[in-house]
């Protein structure tokens, strides 16, 4: 559990809309606040059955990219195993991002699954252990694969930094609270070419 010590907080508006073809689209407002410190990320994390083990994408990767991580990560279609998109660093933290995304695929050996899109570019993410699991852990053998993939789509997501070694996030990277809106437009697929 993560508490805040914190007066501020969010109001955060969701709002569904279901098309007749099965797709749906997910909109959020999100509204900061009190005082609140720089944000790590703005948007949704949903949990799919374990199943969805394939992912595909259209954006920057094939490897993990954050925003001040980036310029070595060329756009174009990348696929591979859920499992494939983790990296184990020494210490669990936050990982295996993809930037720049337009769309995302979640399949299972079938290829049936869902096509995930925003009204914008997205920073996207997918693993098998919720951001609580990777806060609680301080070595990689104390991590437990759950039972769902977990994806997150953010609007927003702040960048890393370097500060073993180096600097802070820079301000060109940092999410201050602010008004956000975002729109996530999910599609059911069928026998998707992996």
């Amino acid at each position: 559990q993560f508490t805040l010590d914190y007066a501020g907080g969010f109001d955060c508006t969701t709002t569904y809309l279901f098309a007749p073809d099965g797709s749906m689209e997910l909109a959020l407002d999100v509204v900061p606040y009190g005082p609140l410190p720089l944000l790590p990320r703005v948007g949704v994390r949903l949990a799919l059955p374990l199943a969805c083990q394939h992912v595909t994408w259209f954006g920057r990767g094939p490897h993990e990219n954050y925003p001040d991580r980036q310029r070595a990560a060329a756009i174009g279609r990348y696929r591979g195993s859920v499992d494939e998109q983790f990296v184990p660093y020494g210490r669990p933290q936050e990982n295996g991002g993809k930037g720049g995304v337009r769309w995302a695929c979640l399949t299972d050996e079938a290829g049936n699954g869902l096509r995930f899109s925003g009204d914008r570019l997205l920073h996207f993410g997918v693993m098998r252990y919720t951001a609580a699991d990777l806060a609680a852990a301080r070595h990689l053998h104390e991590l437990q694969p759950r039972d769902r993939i977990y994806c997150t789509f953010d609007c927003l997501m702040s960048g890393l930094g370097n500060e073993s070694c180096g600097p802070g996030v820079l301000p060109a990277y940092q999410i201050a609270p602010a008004p956000q809106t975002m729109t996530l437009r999910l599609e059911p697929i069928f026998n998707h070419v992996l």
